[in-house]
């Protein structure tokens, strides 16, 4: 991916806005830079992360503690030094704040700060969109939403029975080892900066589609397969 403003002219990317005529090309195409893309680009440029950034306007008691320490067992009961090793809280000025990655995690209302921060899943009937059969709207800490979503997934997925050693064993159209870490890889790289669309998964007759929010990495394209 290579930033440039239109006027071709070498710019350091600190002194760029969207008001400057930015774009950014991935591939062979070129993307005009709104603010929430310009931001990214800042962080990129100073080699941090949007998950790792402070909420300043909560406190530490935004975060479900037991949760978290449900999510790392071998540790016992987390204390906060322990959460801001993970980076899930961070230092803000005096006081000790969740990251944007802690709040998503183990928030315990994260909805209110990211609206999209979920996963829709849709049972489309043949191979188009045309009639929806089933759908769920998968919420809460994303661990939980992910799992909702890979629940959803396998009871639309699991066609039929084998026996195995005088034992049934399920059989799914798809494989569900796959999903799992498509679904995982989904809600990591999805881009909850942005606003207006949650993770979607659409599930026809003979394929499973996953949508997430965000651009490209840096130097890939589309039509690099």
């Amino acid at each position: 991916m290579e930033v440039f403003p239109s006027s071709n002219r070498p710019h350091y990317l600190r002194n760029l806005g969207p008001e400057e005529g930015v774009f950014v090309r991935i591939g062979s195409t070129n993307r005009k830079v709104d603010a929430a893309l310009m931001q990214e680009l800042r962080r990129m440029a100073s080699n941090e992360t949007f998950d790792e950034s402070p909420l300043a306007e909560l406190d530490s008691e935004a975060l479900d503690f037991r949760a978290a320490s449900e999510s790392f067992p071998a540790r016992g009961q987390l204390k906060k030094a322990d959460l801001q090793t993970l980076r899930l809280l961070t230092s803000h000025g005096r006081r000790l704040v969740p990251t944007v990655g802690g709040l998503l995690l183990f928030g315990r209302q994260p909805e209110q700060r990211f609206p999209d921060a979920w996963i829709q899943c849709d049972r489309f009937k043949g191979t188009n969109k045309a009639e929806i059969t089933d759908s769920a709207e998968c919420r809460g800490m994303l661990q939980e939403s992910l799992e909702a979503a890979y629940e959803f997934i396998k009871r639309h997925a699991i066609q039929g029975m084998a026996i195995d050693e005088l034992k049934r064993v399920e059989q799914a159209s798809i494989p569900l080892r796959a999903v799992r870490e498509l679904l995982v890889n989904a809600v990591v790289h999805a881009d909850y900066a942005q606003q207006g669309a949650p993770i979607r998964v659409s599930l026809f007759d003979d394929r499973l589609g996953i949508e997430n929010p965000g651009v490209l990495l840096a130097g890939l394209a589309i039509d690099d397969n």
